[in-house]
């Protein structure tokens, strides 16, 4: 028996995404900001990048503006240490999980006793740590 020949598969030619980051530094996360919320997330520990410092400063698509942060459109990219990011998702869900919790399965159950559309049953479960 022969080996079938391979075959090449060919992909639908897509655009390019402008938001895509070719050299990332593995320690840091990165995120596209609007304008209008960089100061609210420096708060929270994030911090614009420099163009130069990923190889955006030859893509036509990131425009520089007047400075050499990277920018595209009316987003600026940040960053923060991926172990800050990682410390911020669990504190999300810390207080998520102690909401869940402090409501409970009565919250559910009294909606549907006050008629209020509750979307099925909810089920809560103690994760195990």
């Amino acid at each position: 028996m022969t080996k079938p020949a391979k075959i090449d598969v060919v992909t639908d030619w897509n655009t390019p995404d402008p938001l895509k980051l070719a050299k990332k530094n593995p320690a840091y996360s990165y995120r596209w900001i609007r304008k209008n919320d960089v100061e609210l997330r420096k708060q929270q520990g994030w911090e614009t990048v420099e163009s130069g410092e990923i190889d955006l400063e030859q893509d036509l698509r990131v425009s520089r503006g007047e400075s050499s942060i990277a920018q595209c459109n009316e987003l600026i990219l940040c960053k923060r240490p991926s172990s800050m990011n990682k410390a911020h998702r669990k504190f999300i869900d810390d207080k998520n999980k102690r909401v869940m919790d402090a409501l409970g399965s009565g919250f559910h159950q009294e909606g549907q006793r006050s008629g209020f559309a509750t979307y099925g049953e909810v089920k809560l479960e103690k994760i195990k740590s």
